[in-house]
């Protein structure tokens, strides 16, 4: 089961496969049977695109998937990671 912190390469529009950062946690993807993710993007000079690695994350795309969406586990990000995007996405909510 998927967990925050999770990076898979997942069925995103259209089945088109990106790689998706998981935000939500593990009990809420067994009760909702979704995870909320934030896909991969370009890389922006925004405080909502989150960078790891080679790869940037867009919070201003923050969007729901079903659990089977989700295809093929790729890594874990650190705690870090995961807390810059949910003080980003608490930025753009305000």
């Amino acid at each position: 089961m998927p967990d925050a912190g999770d990076i898979y390469l997942a069925d995103v529009n259209d089945e088109i496969r990106r790689q998706v950062l998981v935000i939500s946690n593990s009990r809420f993807h067994d009760l909702a049977e979704r995870a909320f993710v934030l896909p991969s993007a370009p890389p922006r000079p925004y405080p909502w695109r989150i960078q790891h690695g080679d790869q940037t994350y867009a919070v201003d795309l923050l969007q729901t998937l079903s659990t089977d969406r989700l295809l093929e586990f790729v890594e874990r990000v650190p705690q870090s990671v995961i807390r810059q995007a949910r003080q980003a996405i608490r930025h753009i909510s305000m």
